[in-house]
């Protein structure tokens, strides 16, 4: 079902869409189940910090989580029998770092996106990890584009 995050035979930029599109449609409907439990954030006011956030989120942090990524499924690969069941391991790692870190919630809107990240690097890493690297973060930052929108 799945199997297109896997094909990098084809354009990058049509891949970046199709995975864009996995990851958003996954993570509304986790963000939609978790809705029940979630407060509104209180308003943002501060110009200057919202540039930085932007900044953050576009630039810094996809660039980190590409890393943590490369971590995660170089372990994973040694243990796991299949590329997918490398990236559903380093997924649920990360669901539960990021559940430890903001809340059970948060752990389980962020498994999926980070499914998708790693099979997009673990797919791209048979080119090059230089492919694996700029894709998976460029994916990142697309997704976090639609955040910032709303900054």
């Amino acid at each position: 079902m799945l199997d297109y995050l896997t094909r990098t035979d084809g354009s990058p930029l049509a891949y970046l869409a199709k995975a864009w599109g996995t990851v958003v449609a996954g993570t509304i409907v986790m963000i939609l189940a978790a809705s029940l439990f979630l407060h509104d954030p209180p308003p943002s006011e501060d110009e200057a910090a919202d540039g930085a956030v932007t900044f953050i989120l576009l630039v810094v942090w996809p660039i980190i989580a590409t890393g943590l990524v490369f971590a995660a499924v170089s372990v994973a690969r040694r243990f796991a029998p299949t590329y997918w069941h490398a990236a559903a391991g380093s997924a649920l790692v990360f669901a539960l770092i990021f559940g430890m870190l903001g809340g059970p919630i948060v752990g389980v809107v962020y498994a999926w996106p980070f499914f998708v990240y790693c099979v997009t690097f673990l797919a791209w890493q048979l080119k090059s990890t230089l492919h694996a690297w700029v894709m998976t973060t460029a994916l990142h930052a697309a997704v976090n584009l639609i955040p910032v929108l709303f900054l």
